[in-house]
């Protein structure tokens, strides 16, 4: 989508300057300014937070072990078995039911509560 706007851009540049009139490479920046300044927002507000959220979930599965407790992302519970290890699945323990489903799936991992806790 950017790239067709500045190609709309460019055109629209070339026809001001078939018509005769002449301008400095200046006013050319110029007019080429509000839209450089709506890709660094575009860039800072949509594709930066997703990336580093894309980074986060990384993390995540990279520090994924046995016997964490993890929310899918359907909302199923439960306790990771088994990793297998170059494959992008994992086995997990709900209830009394075993599943297999991919790293990927892994919403959240449930941080484990300290046994030195009082209540």
């Amino acid at each position: 989508m950017l790239y067709s706007c500045l190609c709309s851009l460019i055109l629209f540049a070339q026809e001001q300057a078939k018509d005769g009139e002449k301008s400095s490479p200046g006013q050319t920046l110029f007019q080429f300014l509000p839209i450089l300044l709506i890709g660094i927002v575009f860039y800072f507000m949509i594709l930066g937070p997703g990336r580093r959220q894309r980074q986060e979930q990384s993390n995540l599965l990279k520090a994924l072990k046995k016997n964490d407790e993890v929310v899918m992302q359907g909302g199923i519970i439960g306790v990771v078995l088994n990793l297998k290890e170059g494959t992008d699945e994992i086995t997990i323990k709900s209830d009394e039911t075993k599943l297999r489903m991919l790293k990927s799936a892994v919403a959240r991992v449930i941080p484990a509560k300290d046994s030195t806790e009082t209540k």
